[in-house]
């Protein structure tokens, strides 16, 4: 496994978000975690990408143990977020927001990296020059996304990408999600839309006031009536 989670506690004072949970993300697989707001979905994120520290447990990647890490030192580990409400940099230009992703970067093909996503990105060249801030908001989610491959990560961590837009443009998100997990990159998902979320996943873990309470693959737990009640309104 790329990434282990084991019997992770998170606290916020007394308050316990997350009550030892434990999940696996299997390298270049694209594992969902399900949830509603208020399950500890955004705990679980800071606390990957070291914003927060756990109480107890381990998160073991590529089996070091980066619990409690600060955040660039995970980020040069290969853990990349794409953040909850896409926090692209709204008065710079699309190029630029693309260059600020490949900040940590000393290679020669950054700007070959730009032009990849450009090809399959095409609204993103055509907006190159102009200010993300103008973008639409699927246009924003695609910037992002693309901004955080610009840093080649080895372990990709989307935080609601589908939050806050329209249905076509989240059919549009979840088919650009599909495509970089062709590219063979370790995804993990989390996200509140389960349906759309389980029929590009291969595995999925619910979570639940702090407890992991489904697992399976995606396969199955989109079968689940249980799931179905819960998710998928009937």
């Amino acid at each position: 496994m790329l990434l282990e989670v084991k019997n992770l506690v998170v606290k916020y004072g007394q308050i316990s978000a997350l009550n030892g949970i434990s999940l696996d993300v299997e390298e270049g697989k694209l594992t969902c975690l399900l949830g509603a707001n208020g399950a500890g979905k955004s705990t679980l994120v800071k606390t990957l990408s070291g914003l927060m520290k756990p109480f107890k447990g381990e998160i073991l990647f590529n089996g070091e143990n980066i619990a409690g890490l600060p955040t660039h030192e995970i980020f040069k580990r290969g853990i990349i977020q794409c953040p909850e409400g896409r926090r692209i940099f709204p008065r710079q230009t699309v190029y630029e927001n693309l260059k600020m992703g490949a900040y940590n970067r000393k290679d020669n093909e950054i700007q070959s990296d730009i032009e990849k996503y450009y090809q399959q990105f095409p609204i993103l060249k055509e907006r190159r020059n102009q200010k993300a801030g103008l973008l639409s908001g699927g246009e924003q989610q695609m910037l992002a996304i693309c901004r955080a491959l610009m840093g080649r990560p080895k372990f990709l961590l989307l935080d609601e990408p589908s939050m806050g837009l329209a249905p076509k443009i989240v059919k549009e998100v979840f088919e650009t999600i599909s495509q970089i997990k062709r590219q063979g990159i370790t995804i993990l998902l989390i996200e509140q839309n389960a349906k759309q979320a389980l029929r590009i996943a291969d595995y999925g873990y619910v979570l639940d006031v702090g407890h992991i309470t489904m697992h399976d693959s995606a396969e199955k737990l989109f079968q689940n009536e249980t799931l179905q009640k819960a998710y998928f309104g009937g």
